[in-house]
């Protein structure tokens, strides 16, 4: 998501800028995914105020998100984008071809109805997009390939 850079019209205004917020979207979050959340308010476990000035706020909601992602070579697609208040980083609403829905976090130019992935060729793919030098790219993917290839022929003869 872009950021907002204010121009300098006054002292406070300049180096200003915040998140943009116009390419999420706007619908509620799945509920299947939710978690209750509770609030400390500054209490430990005697219920007594150890931390002052906490408290109040919005209610919020915990989001169950697969940072693992061990559906191994399922395509997901991007049902949405969406903002969790819990951490910094926005998280896409993703389902799978089984039609089971989970939440990750959300990479950077991911958008609503795109697929992803997770598997061992990822990693090329990403290189490939990542890096625009084709040169660098082929001898990156030469070197893994060979290395590949001598570790199998060691493993071979001596018999692993």
């Amino acid at each position: 998501m872009p950021i907002i850079n204010y121009k300098p019209t006054t002292a406070s205004r300049r180096n200003m800028s915040v998140t943009d917020y116009s390419g999420l979207s706007k619908v509620a979050p799945e509920k299947s995914l939710l978690a209750p959340l509770s609030n400390k308010s500054g209490r430990n476990s005697y219920g007594r105020i150890t931390v002052r000035h906490r408290g109040g706020g919005n209610r919020k909601k915990y989001r169950i998100i697969d940072f693992k992602r061990q559906k191994m070579d399922t395509p997901a697609t991007v049902l949405t984008i969406e903002y969790d208040p819990n951490r910094s980083a926005f998280i896409a609403l993703v389902q799978y071809e089984d039609g089971e829905k989970r939440y990750i976090i959300a990479p950077n130019g991911l958008q609503v109805g795109q697929t992803v992935c997770s598997g061992a060729g990822v990693g090329l793919a990403v290189l490939y997009r990542s890096n625009p030098s084709l040169k660098q790219n082929l001898f990156i993917t030469l070197l893994l390939w060979g290395l590949g290839a001598g570790c199998g022929m060691i493993l071979a003869l001596l018999g692993l």
